[in-house]
């Protein structure tokens, strides 16, 4: 996990969160101070995969700036707060996707849930990455299909005939097959179109 920001008015608590994390999972978390910081932060950075608020801050709860940071960005939330709140808000924090961390909690814990997250962000990165292939190879397909509609249409041709032209077409002008059926329909859609 690169992107961590930690959000703590606390300063002593502060330096122990950042060392623990830079430690631990070898990151550079951002630090800031209070809930304003946070959100120009995360406006400005929306590659943030792990926000951490050690509650109270100087400008708020906490609680509200844990959920914008679960509605209005992709980061994991760890909310920490004391014993007997947490306790009152664990049910709704948690049904949003805020993961409640009452204070006290050993280092231990904190590990687990840090690489519980850590380990959640990269099979979600995962999927996102194959999903953006699967989407790209689509769109290929969907262009070489097109194009050989439009040989069909507009040149008379059978889908066998189509596809060979396609072929030939894209070997000739020395492209990928999906880039030739993109020039080919640019150009079928100026002479027919």
């Amino acid at each position: 996990m690169e992107k961590v920001i930690v959000i703590s008015s606390n300063s002593n608590a502060s330096e122990a969160l950042v060392a623990f994390l830079r430690d631990s999972f070898g990151c550079k978390p951002k630090l800031v101070e209070s809930a304003y910081q946070a959100r120009t932060y995360l406006d400005s950075e929306p590659a943030v995969e792990l926000a951490v608020i050690n509650s109270p801050l100087i400008d708020e709860p906490g609680l509200e700036l844990a959920e914008y940071i679960v509605d209005k960005t992709a980061a994991n939330c760890i909310f920490m707060i004391k014993e007997a709140q947490a306790e009152k808000i664990a049910a709704s924090a948690e049904s949003s996707g805020i993961i409640i961390v009452a204070k006290p909690f050993s280092r231990t814990l904190l590990y687990q849930l840090v690489k519980t997250v850590e380990i959640a962000v990269n099979r979600s990165l995962k999927l996102y990455h194959d999903n953006l292939r699967l989407e790209e190879k689509l769109a290929e397909i969907q262009a070489v299909d097109k194009a050989k509609f439009m040989l069909m249409q507009y040149k008379g041709m059978t889908e066998e005939e189509a596809h060979s032209y396609l072929e030939q077409y894209a070997m000739n002008k020395r492209m990928k097959k999906n880039i030739a059926a993109l020039s080919l329909i640019d150009k079928l859609s100026e002479q027919y179109l």
